[in-house]
């Protein structure tokens, strides 16, 4: 996966019309996700930052922020940001920074563990520092290297026991998922060699799979 690409067309890009588009598109998948009631959405927070300031990116991203609040607060439905590798918002000060200048408790985080892991950070710490916005949490390995690239649980370096004994903890009880987008060649292999490194270590941090 190209990083940033698939996230196209982004929150802070320059020409108004594909902004446009994210903000049309984020507002659909509020109404969709009311309809099947879904609780949140996950959005990216655009990027990459190409010529723009950060501080010209955060205004934009604040900009289209404002266009889509409205509805998910009238909806119910959270707009959970996405931290990922090179864009935006890719660590844990980058989000406070982020989130300090939101005001609705309609926006939150989606806390992809790999990436954080990416960005130099332990997930586990990053969980806790932001536990007060996670919304739902995405689960995979990522390589010793730290390049971005999800891979099945057991294949890289990333303590998956110590994450999901912080999230035992501290009494997370929001939604987890597998997030193995490289395997679209062989997903059923993916999932059960997944589930089965996964369940032992669900064990060890006293959470059962149902």
């Amino acid at each position: 996966m190209q990083s940033g690409t698939p996230n196209l067309p982004s929150w802070i890009e320059p020409e108004k019309a594909r902004r446009d588009i994210r903000i049309q598109h984020t507002l659909d998948c509020l109404k969709v996700a009311s309809a099947i009631g879904c609780k949140n959405i996950s959005v990216p927070p655009g990027g990459p930052l190409n010529t723009l300031s950060r501080k010209e990116a955060l205004a934009l991203f604040y900009k289209g922020m404002e266009a889509v609040i409205p509805l998910a607060e009238t909806l119910g439905v959270r707009i959970l940001v996405e931290p990922e590798p090179d864009l935006m918002i890719e660590n844990t000060r980058q989000f406070r920074e982020f989130i300090a200048g939101i005001r609705s408790p309609a926006v939150g985080i989606n806390l992809d563990i790999g990436h954080f892991f990416c960005a130099g950070e332990a997930p586990e710490e990053t969980f806790e520092e932001l536990f007060g916005w996670v919304g739902h949490v995405h689960l995979e390995d990522i390589a010793e290297s730290r390049i971005h690239r999800h891979l099945i649980p057991g294949h890289g370096a990333i303590d998956l026991l110590r994450i999901l004994e912080t999230i035992v903890r501290l009494k997370y009880e929001g939604a987890v998922s597998l997030e193995l987008y490289p395997y679209t060649d062989m997903p059923e292999e993916a999932g059960r060699e997944s589930l089965e490194y996964l369940k032992p270590v669900f064990d060890a941090a006293g959470i059962a799979l149902d």
